[in-house]
């Protein structure tokens, strides 16, 4: 029993020391707000209808866009709120940041904001802020935000000028090359709502319907104009697509970028396969053995798509 006694003391005393040595190769140390100045909170309120039994995504949290807005080699971070403003915060070295939000005008247009995207979308070499909203049944404040740099820590919100102000009920968007022309498209997943997350089996001809609130969208950049070419270019969608998770890559390795949508619910995920010509082919069934229901995201993947 002494014998056992020591062995267990033994023990617990290297995984004591172990444990001591194991903290000292962390890599991330966290910081305090108070240090950071960065204090964002994405705070809830179940009042009115508004709640998560009327809305389904209500606890799905906002988004996160990091990037040199003003190009002094620092990144700094934008953070959309749904029910709280959104928050801009400027680096300025050794992880202090300053809260430029009121002077930014990011905050101008509020709504229930979800995905964020840096991109410099006019190519003037200044990251503009593409933002997504959700949830309100009125549309005009879905409307997805496009915010322009404006060089002085200022931006100014274009999306209806540009063309991408999609009412839809957006979770977030990707831009890039689909069609290597040598400027940037644009790809947006929306999602369905709660009367949707059932019945796909019992009414399997709802999956022919196409609620444009509810459906993908491919937007073509032309001359800096945005153009909705969905239907043309065999982007998918119906009334049970509940787009959560969007991923951008050269899924077959054939140069040229593919799509893959994480589908909530009933719908299957889909991965839209570049033709080279400016349309795409859903093949998930033809890339993949397995994939999963109930999506929630997705990360960048490959495959073999014969």
């Amino acid at each position: 029993m002494l014998r056992l006694f020591k062995t267990v003391i033994l023990l617990c005393s290297l995984s004591f020391v172990l444990g001591c040595k194991e903290k000292k190769k962390h890599l991330f140390t966290k910081l305090d707000s108070d240090d950071t100045n960065i204090n964002f909170r994405n705070t809830l309120f179940e009042d009115g209808p508004l709640n998560v039994l009327n809305y389904t995504y209500f606890y799905n949290g906002g988004g996160v866009a990091i990037g040199d807005i003003n190009n002094d080699g620092l990144q700094d971070i934008l953070f959309t709120g749904n029910m709280v403003k959104n928050r801009l915060f400027l680096n300025k070295g050794n992880f202090k940041f300053e809260d430029i939000t009121d002077k930014s005008g990011v905050a101008e247009k509020q709504g229930w904001c979800t995905g964020a995207t840096m991109v410099d979308i006019n190519g003037d070499g200044k990251l503009d802020i593409y933002i997504c909203r959700s949830a309100d049944v009125n549309p005009s404040r879905r409307k997805n935000l496009l915010f322009i740099n404006n060089g002085n820590l200022t931006f100014t919100e274009k999306a209806e000028e540009y063309g991408l102000a999609d009412p839809g009920y957006s979770t977030q968007a990707s831009f890039f090359d689909y069609d290597k022309d040598g400027d940037l498209d644009c790809f947006i997943i929306n999602h369905s709502l709660h009367k949707y997350t059932t019945g796909a089996q019992e009414n399997p001809g709802l999956r022919n319907e196409r609620n444009p609130d509810f459906a993908n969208k491919l937007y073509r950049n032309d001359n800096g104009h945005f153009t909705d070419v969905s239907l043309q270019a065999g982007i998918l969608s119906n009334v049970f697509t509940f787009g959560l998770g969007l991923a951008v890559s050269d899924v077959n390795n054939d140069g040229w970028p593919d799509i893959y949508v994480s589908n909530d619910f009933n719908e299957p995920d889909y991965l839209f396969i570049n033709q080279h010509n400016g349309t795409f082919k859903e093949q998930l069934s033809q890339c993949m053995d397995y994939a999963s229901l109930f999506s929630m995201g997705s990360i960048m993947i490959r495959a073999s798509c014969m």
